[in-house]
């Protein structure tokens, strides 16, 4: 009998480690393997677009477990050699694309305006939710002014880090300066965290970045923020001495703006979205739609948002490809303001 029970139990054993070992099996035997969604990231890893597609696919992963999300860096031209790889994808796969409204704005502006050669059609793209939605912040040394900012920009002197040329931080400092005819320029860096130290060094007079990218720096006293791209400003920074707040454009507005301008043309919307290809079937879309409420529903995903100064925005589906199509025409007449045309 003891042999017997001894069998039985060297038997259950053995199985409990294939079942451990081989994993869940279909119908047919053979083990179920988790589907791979790859999220191409045009960006380097790192920087905030980085971050927020690896905390999308974590938690992505963790709520729908048949699938494995993993995230793919195609770094290059401030994420137009991305876009030019993604056009091509085929519309059926998984593979999913973060799409940022700089990439859009500048395509808008090369296609109409002829300002770069832009590599891909963004028609090929289809928004399917937001997942980026941030505030862009004036950075500057301790000690600098707004009015010494906009007095270098009358000049024709000022320089700022954040971006290529006509890129989204480009677009809302160029128009806003424009408005009293001053100008800026664009000193290009690999990243944002070089473009931060080209600040920190003195090589530019601002960086206009994400909340995030000067969090720790304004907690350390080594920047300070000027000026929030938002009407109501923003509250999310601890200097080393305390709770900091960054005015916006309509609250609390600067007095080294015109109290009598409307500046509000320079919040342009930032940030950016999971994209899909073009002909994607429907019932993926509406799986991502799904995923991405998922996501967004969770304290890991919303409350990390919070934490690094990002703003929880929902749009899905049909509303945000026409919110991506409103804010392509907020960046177009941003460039009319900073360009002249």
């Amino acid at each position: 009998m003891k042999k017997v029970v001894k069998s039985m139990l060297v038997f259950v054993l053995l199985f409990s480690f294939l079942a451990v070992a081989t994993g869940c099996r279909s119908e047919s035997g053979a083990p179920r393997r988790k589907e791979v969604v790859k999220i191409i990231c045009p960006y380097g890893v790192g920087g905030t677009a980085d971050a927020i597609a690896r905390k999308y696919a974590k938690v992505a992963g963790d709520l729908y477990p048949e699938y494995d999300f993993i995230v793919e860096q195609k770094t290059g031209g401030d994420g137009f050699v991305a876009a030019a790889y993604y056009q091509n994808v085929d519309p059926n796969s998984k593979e999913l694309f973060q799409l940022g409204y700089g990439n859009a704005y500048r395509h808008e502006l090369g296609k109409q305006f002829g300002t770069e050669q832009v590599p891909f059609d963004l028609d090929a793209f289809l928004p399917i939710a937001t997942v980026d939605d941030r505030t862009w912040i004036v950075y500057a040394s301790p000690g600098t002014t707004l009015e010494e900012v906009m007095e270098k920009a009358k000049a024709g002197t000022l320089k700022m880090s954040g971006g290529n040329p006509l890129s989204d931080p480009h677009l809302a400092l160029g128009s806003l300066v424009a408005m009293d005819g001053g100008s800026v320029t664009v000193v290009g860096y690999d990243g944002g965290a070089a473009q931060k130290q080209g600040l920190v060094t003195g090589e530019v007079d601002v960086f206009v970045g994400t909340t995030q990218a000067g969090m720790e720096e304004i907690e350390a006293g080594i920047l300070v923020g000027l000026l929030a791209f938002s009407e109501e400003g923003f509250e999310g920074f601890v200097g080393p001495d305390g709770p900091v707040s960054v005015p916006g454009l309509v609250e609390n507005k600067p007095s080294a703006l015109d109290a009598n301008k409307d500046y509000t043309g320079s919040i342009l919307p930032a940030g950016g979205f999971i994209a899909g290809r073009t002909g994607a079937d429907q019932e993926w879309v509406d799986k991502v739609i799904e995923i991405s409420k998922a996501v967004w529903d969770t304290e890991e995903f919303s409350g990390w948002m919070t934490e690094i100064g990002l703003n929880r925005v929902e749009i899905y589906g049909e509303d945000a490809v026409g919110h991506m199509e409103e804010a392509i025409e907020r960046a177009v007449n941003a460039y009319s303001l900073l360009s002249g045309n």
